[in-house]
């Protein structure tokens, strides 16, 4: 069997800018060069010390319909846990839950039964699910 890698995820939004600041400003990723397409705005973003996975903004089609994801329909992020999400770890957990509050982003959290691994649940502007983990470096 072929040995894959994970190339990129990607995030289908009315609004590119908007969402690719929203990764940019609180997750901390960077923008990359993305392909010029005719009639579609992109945004290629990366994680610094990731340089072979991308998240890639792409405008959504208006003529397609789009199922709701979780945050839009009005969840709270309590509700996010199971729910489909992307997962991040960070080292300074505390200053990170500090910037989602700073910026008014309703949040829940939680810690695993190990007592040590702390998670933050939220919605990006599409309400789209995010989790972000405590991590150090015995964690890896």
């Amino acid at each position: 069997m072929a040995t894959l890698q994970l190339n990129h995820i990607a995030r289908e939004t009315a609004d590119v800018r908007g969402l690719a600041a929203f990764y940019e400003e609180v997750l901390g990723f960077e923008r990359v060069p993305a392909p010029a397409y005719s009639g579609l705005q992109v945004a290629w973003l990366r994680l610094p010390g990731t340089p072979d996975v991308a998240l890639h903004i792409i405008e959504r089609d208006p003529s397609v319909a789009v199922s709701s994801s979780p945050g839009s329909l009005g969840a709270p992020p309590n509700q996010l846990p199971r729910r489909h999400h992307l997962a991040f770890s960070v080292a300074d957990y505390d200053g990170f839950l500090t910037v989602l509050k700073t910026r008014g982003t309703d949040v829940f959290e939680k810690t695993q039964p190990d007592g040590r691994t702390r998670q933050v649940f939220f919605f990006d502007p599409d309400g789209n699910g995010l989790e972000v983990t405590s991590s150090s470096p015995s964690d890896k």
